[in-house]
């Protein structure tokens, strides 16, 4: 654990990223910036924010996108974890001492440099720290009328703050935009839209109609990406993984950046069956639930109906259209229709109470409803045949499915398997539990030839 934990620190100080590293939402931010307009950058928990910024202030990457105005532009990374508080001064010193620090790896101007310093000191003096934004504002103009640079200050982690600030804060960023209108742009990221973060959306109007236009989505890695942070992972942990297990993890993480990081690990002790290794694994569990914290309602809704395997419908097109731009939904190793991750699938499903039109499922609990009445004394076999044919909801599942899914043991084993009167069996007992007439089902129904599926309506059953 000890020789992880140095490890993940150096592969903090390693900050080279090649040139293509998330090559498309990098090129559309600078399309941005070189217009002179700001930008937002939405993704999902643990899904490289914090890395593409910093690549944005690759040395190496300037040039490529900014050609002969590399040196014109003054980027100040400003990471909201660095508040000393969560407050309209908080942010204000911050910017101010993220301009100082940007300015001395820039300029050799001590008479810049110490007059920005002298503007900080005086924001954090406590008789003069309640004028914060008019030492930031001061400082902006004099960075541009001295060394007529252009600034873009990067915000990263803006989610926390921008739930802490006042309605005045967002309006002062934007008259600090506006008088220096296509010489300071935002680039801001976080987990949802602005919008999404605050009660009372007309409260932050001003700030977000300079980003919402310019939505810009973070979703997980592409091909490229994926194989490169596994290489990445190699040199770091000085282990490499052969080509089917490395197509394993990008199979069942999807390329989201934190479940790969963690995946690796696993991977690293060469498990014979990885993922069932990867979802037995607490910190896999912790990535997932960073990806479910940062989805609203109808977002989680709808990735429960995907889950279950019931397909798309109508009601979720607008909220299924914003999961795909969150990378959520689709990807390199999926179908277009599909939840990007096994993994996430999984835990996705568990997450609360699935509800049909009669029967609710509490998977994590082991409990099933038909039409509000609790089925107690349930068997795990009993359970696992309703929890099987509630995610094929209205599909047919063959006899062969289910006995794979309920006997695998057997099924497995060579020269045996399992007759239909042994699953039929089962079948009987669960209707016996319940339905409401067991000799006429309304819910388990038998698709004569075939097997058997679950309905929500009454039905004709054999």
């Amino acid at each position: 654990m000890l020789f992880f934990c140095i490890m993940e620190l150096l592969g903090e100080m390693m900050t080279y990223f090649p040139i293509t590293f998330r090559q498309d939402v990098i090129k559309r931010v600078f399309q941005f910036l070189t217009a002179g307009d700001s930008c937002l950058i939405v993704g999902i928990g643990s899904v490289g924010k914090s890395n593409l910024l910093r690549s944005i202030q690759n040395e190496e990457i300037l040039p490529v996108y900014l050609q002969d105005e590399k040196d014109d532009f003054l980027i100040i990374y400003v990471d909201i974890n660095k508040v000393l508080e969560y407050s309209s001064w908080g942010l204000f010193e911050l910017m101010l001492h993220q301009m100082f620090m940007a300015l001395s790896s820039k300029i050799d101007d001590d008479k810049v440099l110490n007059a920005v310093d002298d503007l900080h000191q005086r924001a954090i003096h406590p008789e003069t720290r309640y004028l914060a934004f008019r030492f930031a504002d001061r400082a902006v103009n004099l960075i541009y009328q001295k060394l007529k640079l252009k600034l873009v200050f990067i915000f990263d982690e803006f989610d926390s703050i921008c739930q802490k600030l006042l309605p005045r804060d967002f309006s002062a960023l934007r008259a600090l935009r506006d008088d220096h209108k296509y010489r300071l742009m935002y680039v801001v990221a976080t987990r949802t839209e602005l919008d999404h973060l605050r009660e009372d959306p007309g409260e932050i109007e001003s700030f977000e109609e300079l980003l919402s236009p310019n939505i810009i989505w973070l979703g997980p890695y592409s091909e490229i990406d994926a194989n490169f942070m596994l290489q990445r992972l190699s040199t770091r942990y000085n282990i490499n993984l052969d080509e089917r297990v490395s197509h394993e993890l990008l199979v069942a993480t999807g390329g989201h950046p934190g479940l790969l990081r963690v995946a690796y690990r696993i991977a690293i002790d060469h498990p014979p069956h990885l993922l069932d290794a990867l979802l037995l694994n607490s910190q896999i569990l912790v990535e997932c639930e960073r990806i479910w914290h940062s989805l609203d309602s109808e977002e989680r809704e709808a990735l429960v109906y995907l889950a279950m395997n019931r397909g798309l419908i109508e009601r979720y097109d607008v909220i299924l259209t914003r999961l795909h731009h969150k990378g959520l939904i689709g990807g390199p190793w999926t179908s277009q229709n599909a939840i990007f991750s096994p993994l996430f699938v999984e835990f996705v499903r568990l997450q609360r109470i699935v509800t049909g039109e009669d029967i609710q499922i509490d998977r994590e609990r082991r409990l099933v409803w038909v039409e509000d009445r609790m089925i107690e004394g349930l068997s795990p076999l009993e359970f696992r045949l309703i929890e099987y044919l509630e995610t094929r909801r209205g599909q047919v599942c063959s006899r062969d499915e289910l006995a794979e899914y309920l006997y695998p043991a057997d099924m497995a084993y060579e020269g045996e398997g399992v007759s239909d009167a042994r699953l039929g069996s089962i079948v009987t007992r669960v209707r016996k539990r319940i339905e409401p007439d067991p000799e006429n089902p309304k819910y388990i129904v038998t698709v004569r030839g075939h097997g058997y599926k679950l309905l929500e309506e009454q039905a004709d059953a054999g």
